[in-house]
């Protein structure tokens, strides 16, 4: 039995993960705000790739998963001789959309060849997910094409500004959606859909751009317009706004992982409790809530920040 379980924006540290799920859980792609674990107490895994990780370095979630799936994770998650689970997520994104199915449909996989079509989605899903979709490639091919088709249920409540207040019966029903799309697809049918790439500059400074994302291949534009860091931001229509912080590499000199640190200064949030956070090149405001500094105030934080490292720099 692999049984989801749908809560939304619910984000868990390890040890509560553990303490507080049932054996043979499941946490996928931000459940826990950890790197991958395991324990064979419970059991209980966590594949994740966006804490405390080196993004570049990390598989993504669905990556960690069919690896995990082809490498014997169910002769431990069974159960009376059979495949046992309850899989945790808190949003319905590609990668967390991905990695479902591929536990779902686990006894496909077990010789799966590089030439299968799934094979080819995990490994696109990867590579976008790796560089938050920021990856040099054209983004209007057949593939890419193929892949915006098999998406589009999330993708089309991303554009609508629905993912953040969706409850779970909603994210759901998009999983279940995107899971018909990948079946379909892995059967050589489905359809393609038009790639929006469009996004808005609203401000920025030296080195980085304040930005707003209207397509979900923005940033693929973004990294052949030249843009190497960015903040990018919603109006949540609440007073609150969800911003992703991100580089295209660890090579780039943007202090992601400082302006977490600031950014939660600057809200008064508490270093133990969930607040801005991410990996060392993509991030953002918390998931549960966003953030209520406005775009002005987070231009400013991140311009006085890189005043100081412009500064040091010059002095060395």
């Amino acid at each position: 039995m692999i049984e989801l379980h749908v809560e939304p924006r619910v984000s868990k540290t390890w040890e509560a993960f553990c303490n507080e799920n049932p054996p043979f859980s499941v946490a996928l792609d931000g459940y826990v705000m950890g790197p991958p674990e395991f324990s064979r107490v419970g059991p209980h895994v966590n594949f994740d790739h966006h804490v405390k990780v080196d993004r570049l370095s990390t598989r993504s979630t669905c990556m960690q998963v069919f690896m995990a799936v082809t490498m014997g994770l169910f002769d431990t998650f069974q159960k009376d001789g059979k495949p046992h689970a309850h899989l945790f997520v808190n949003d319905p994104d590609q990668d967390t959309c991905l990695a479902v199915w591929t536990l779902r449909n686990h006894e496909m996989l077990a010789d799966l060849k590089y030439e299968h079509p799934i094979a080819r989605l995990l490994i696109a899903e990867d590579i976008l997910d790796a560089t938050a979709g920021a990856y040099p490639s054209k983004p209007d091919t057949p593939e890419m094409r193929r892949l915006a088709w098999i998406f589009d249920p999330y993708t089309d409540a991303r554009a609508a500004g629905d993912i953040p207040k969706m409850d779970a019966a909603g994210m759901e029903a998009i999983i279940d959606a995107v899971g018909e799309r990948i079946g379909q697809f892995m059967m050589g049918m489905g359809g393609d859909a038009e790639i929006d790439a469009r996004y808005e500059h609203i401000g920025g400074g030296p080195g980085w751009e304040l930005i707003v994302e209207h397509g979900m291949h923005a940033r693929t534009a973004m990294f052949a317009a030249g843009i190497r860091a960015f903040i990018s931001v919603r109006d949540n229509g609440d007073g609150t706004w969800t911003y992703v912080v991100g580089k295209m590499s660890p090579f780039v000199r943007f202090p992601v992982s400082d302006l977490y640190r600031l950014f939660n200064e600057a809200e008064g949030r508490p270093e133990d409790a969930p607040g801005w956070g991410g990996s060392n090149t993509i991030g953002g405001s918390p998931r549960e809530g966003g953030s209520r500094l406005p775009p002005d105030e987070v231009e400013r934080i991140v311009n006085d920040r890189l005043l100081k490292q412009n500064s040091l720099i010059g002095k060395l």
